[in-house]
């Protein structure tokens, strides 16, 4: 199909050439068959191209016989033309690639500068030296054949490539009826230069090949710039010249109207090119936008499911955990345990706590890494939370045998706003894989506290110890996540690798910053310092006693698990507490509609109805119910659902494993006398 097309334009075009240049007395205005011929060249594969400029020369032959040229003559046109076409072709390919994508002007100049302008200049030589034994003069011959096939080639083959490109109407789908008016316009401009009037009427061309050029593209284009050439070679010799062009001869009317064609097609196509490019780069921005929206929604999927399959790790983990650390601190309660059982039980103890130190580590790390950690300042001097911090690992450095030692530098006793709780998690954090990698020696703490400015203190904590230390290539990577000194199958001490990743991400959460210093062998010393406002001194608080009364309430305990539901039951009937049971929220629902209790724990995940859905049924059962504190008692500790628990109606929140004096102290402070008086 392409190439019956090809040959069709082929014969059209050369017809149309010969007309005009027997009309113009021998005058060449523009030659557009050697461009149809690249083109095909370019465009078909040998054994069509072949074929197709076999037939062609044969047409261009004959032609050139009926119009009464001598056969040598005859012959030497389609020679020459034939051999213009092919070298353009084979130009072209190594000019613009073996794609001929003319995606850009600069390919288009490229082609126009490295191809045709070339091969037309060679075969223009060649021909005005061969004319020349005809009588014919060489500048003339050299100038019309050069002018005529080089704008013909540089209009016809740019276009010819563009048309057979369907992508290039892919940002300028426009009706046929549209596309036909435009193409009319530019019929109607080009005739209208030869309006016998004193306004240079071709300053129209312009305007309307611009129009043209938005509305249509590159493509659209080239057309309208192969019909502008058409119809003003048409009427430049069958008209009569524009008033301004009346004193000058054919030949230079034909050179003005062919750079008229020449600068118009140029202006015009590199404008409908940046267009063009202009679109193709929003398509893409709008592709780049949507692929990142994407990409953005399976990260935010991806952070979604990390929660969920956290928080259901979490359950999972801290329901069995639940059984294991509440029946041992109940049986390690007991006045009639042997001694060698009470050792194992304090064995099992510590391995529980252990283990919920791993869980607490991956929830903290997640905590820290979505952002939901919130800083909760409190009045304290860093005195205080160096000495809480070592009281707690106090016994863990005894049993080593390591030497603790604490020493200050500077107003530690000046009170600081800041949050100690997390002050004290990256003090032990600290402390304790000191402790763990120090076999012998000591372990000391070191606060040092320098006045800023009137308002702020610097506060650096150093920890020091004697240990294995850290070799310089492993010591980056100790605060990145899941990164340890020692990660090898042999290595002695255990540990998640989150540890120091929740200290940094901390310190920096509070502005600070954090880093070690070490020599293997001799010991290493982490470091991490932080600013904090000074604060009013506030009176010292004596330490609070535990709160160890008996509750005597009546509670009702809503769980599926039958052994957190003994455990729980269990704890507390130690603590003085009438127990009312309830295996999932249904019956949760109705116990508490016909149980008169004091304080509803709640266990969230359970089946037919959850605690969510039961607390809020409760809430709409009105009058005691309505105001009676239901405190969630759930192994998902994730920050989530205890906004979900809150937002249901519930009260407060106690995660298990559960502990008996944790549960003791929440259970006292709902069920205290002045929360009862403010209830009634």
């Amino acid at each position: 199909m392409l190439s019956g097309a090809l040959a069709l334009a082929y014969v059209a075009s050369m017809l149309f050439s010969l007309t005009l240049t027997r009309a113009g007395e021998g005058v060449a205005v523009i030659w557009f068959a050697s461009g149809i011929l690249a083109a095909a060249f370019l465009l078909l594969p040998w054994r069509w191209s072949l074929p197709l400029a076999g037939g062609c020369f044969l047409i261009n032959f004959t032609c050139n016989l009926l119009i009464g040229n001598p056969p040598l003559a005859a012959l030497l046109f389609p020679i020459l033309t034939f051999s213009e076409a092919f070298g353009a072709s084979w130009l072209a390919r190594r000019a613009c690639g073996a794609t001929l994508r003319l995606t850009s002007f600069s390919r288009v100049t490229r082609l126009i500068l490295l191809a045709v302008a070339p091969a037309t200049a060679v075969a223009a030589i060649a021909a005005a030296d061969l004319f020349t034994l005809y009588g014919r003069n060489f500048n003339v011959i050299l100038t019309s054949w050069f002018y005529g096939h080089a704008l013909g080639m540089a209009i016809v083959l740019p276009a010819v490539l563009l048309v057979a490109r369907p992508d290039m109407i892919r940002d300028f789908r426009r009706s046929a009826g549209e596309q036909i008016g435009l193409y009319i316009l530019i019929v109607a401009v080009s005739a209208a230069t030869f309006l016998p009037v004193r306004f240079p009427m071709s300053l129209l061309i312009f305007p309307a090949l611009a129009l043209l050029s938005f509305r249509l593209g590159p493509r659209g284009a080239a057309v309208a710039a192969l019909i502008m050439a058409v119809t003003l070679s048409s009427f430049v010799v069958s008209l009569p010249a524009p008033v301004q062009l009346t004193s000058w001869t054919l030949a230079e009317k034909t050179r003005s109207l062919q750079f008229l064609i020449a600068v118009a097609f140029l202006t015009n196509l590199a404008m409908a090119m940046a267009v063009a490019d202009q679109k193709r780069m929003k398509r893409l921005w709008a592709g780049r936008t949507r692929v990142a929206r994407a990409a953005q929604a399976r990260a935010v999927s991806a952070g979604l499911a990390k929660t969920q399959f956290l928080a259901t790790m979490s359950h999972e983990i801290r329901t069995p955990m639940s059984s294991i650390v509440g029946f041992t601190e109940v049986l390690l309660k007991r006045e009639d345990l042997p001694d060698p059982a009470r050792r194992q039980l304090a064995l099992i103890d510590r391995a529980g706590a252990s283990l919920m130190a791993v869980v607490n580590d991956i929830l903290d790390f997640s905590k820290v890494e979505a952002g939901e950690v919130e800083l909760r300042p409190t009045v304290i001097t860093p005195r205080a939370i160096a000495q809480d911090a070592l009281a707690i690992v106090a016994e863990a450095a005894r049993r080593k045998g390591i030497d603790l030692q604490l020493s200050f530098i500077g107003p530690v006793e000046a009170a600081v706003l800041i949050d100690d709780l997390r002050m004290r998690q990256v003090l032990l954090n600290l402390l304790s894989n000191a402790i763990k990698f120090t076999e012998r020696g000591r372990v000391g703490l070191e606060v040092q506290v320098l006045e800023r400015d009137a308002a702020l203190n610097l506060l650096r904590f150093k920890v020091v110890d004697t240990g294995i230390g850290v070799p310089s290539d492993q010591a980056e990577r100790l605060f990145k996540r899941f990164s340890q000194g020692d990660s090898s199958v042999s290595r002695s001490h255990g540990g998640t690798g989150l540890g120091l990743a929740i200290c940094k991400g901390l310190v920096e959460l509070m502005g600070g910053k954090i880093g070690v210093d070490s020599t293997p062998g001799v010991g290493s010393t982490f470091w991490f310092e932080v600013t904090a406002p000074r604060a009013e001194a506030a009176a010292p608080q004596p330490p609070a006693a535990k709160d160890e009364r008996v509750l005597s309430a009546r509670i009702l305990l809503v769980d599926d698990h039958p052994m957190n539901r003994e455990l729980a039951a269990t704890v507390l009937g130690l603590l003085g507490c009438e127990v009312i049971l309830a295996e999932n929220g249904e019956e949760g629902v109705a116990a508490a509609q016909t149980s008169a209790c004091e304080l509803i724990l709640m266990d969230v995940h359970m089946p037919r109805m959850d605690g969510l859905e039961a607390t809020r049924a409760i809430r709409a059962l009105g009058g005691a119910n309505a105001t009676v504190p239901i405190i969630a008692m759930s192994a998902d500790v994730m920050p989530q659902m205890e906004a979900a628990c809150l937002k249901a109606g519930m009260n407060a929140a106690v995660g298990k494993p559960i502990q008996i004096q944790a549960l003791h102290d929440v259970l006292a402070k709902w069920l205290s006398p002045d929360r009862k008086a403010k209830a009634a």
